[in-house]
């Protein structure tokens, strides 16, 4: 019988073999989530933390112990013309999964970090992503979007185009449908309540530091 993975129990959570979670804020989302997707060899850090898959994708070159030992749907991806999570999100997305986060897609190398925030730029229009490091929570948006926010948490603002007006409530530094003059003149703002409202007239990434 076909799987129907759009109702998948949530929330659900890509997990990746880059840096492991160690921050609590972290941890307490990866234990909340009800299905773990794991990009190949991403499965055999979920398991350190105590957790089962439900399935790992990818071409599984990384992955430590032979697929039948790990007790899950194994999905063998095998474009070498993508990254692992390139793949994992286009399979999310054909199989009608409408939102997930991001566990393990940064850290340890640069070059992998900088090509996922435009990974999540590349899928923002078809799913819903949240990606989570071990020192913030990164969304790509370009609507309307309330952020639950703690006073005092640093939150920032990088456009992908300069042209993208943005308008900002409930931070220190508001804006109302303005443009920034360059990239990094909107890190590093401050959350005021427990909320903020940011909206963007195109594409955005919205970065929300962890609090201690």
């Amino acid at each position: 019988m076909e799987q129907n993975f759009s109702t998948l129990n949530t929330p659900i959570i890509l997990f990746g073999n880059g840096e492991c979670p160690v921050h609590p804020s972290v941890l307490k989302i990866i234990d909340k989530a009800n299905t773990f997707i794991c990009l190949d060899g991403g499965v055999d850090n979920l398991m350190t933390l105590g957790h089962t898959p439900d399935y790992i994708l990818g071409d599984l070159d990384s992955i430590k112990q032979s697929r039948d030992n790990y007790g899950c749907k194994v999905e063998p991806l095998n474009d070498q013309n993508m990254t692992d999570l390139e793949k994992g999100l286009l399979w999310c997305c054909k199989n009608g999964i409408e939102e997930v986060s991001l566990v393990g897609s940064s850290g340890l190398r640069d070059d992998h970090s900088m090509a996922t925030l435009f990974i999540l730029l590349n899928f923002a229009s078809r799913i819903r992503i949240t990606l989570l490091s071990n020192y913030s929570e990164i969304h790509c948006i370009k609507r309307t979007t309330i952020f639950n926010t703690m006073p005092g948490q640093v939150i920032s603002i990088i456009p992908v185009n300069l042209d993208t007006e943005i308008t900002l409530d409930g931070l220190e530094y508001t804006l109302a449908d303005e443009k920034l003059s360059f990239p990094s003149q909107g890190i590093s703002n401050i959350a005021k309540n427990n909320t903020c409202t940011i909206k963007s007239t195109d594409w955005i990434w919205v970065i929300l530091n962890h609090t201690k």
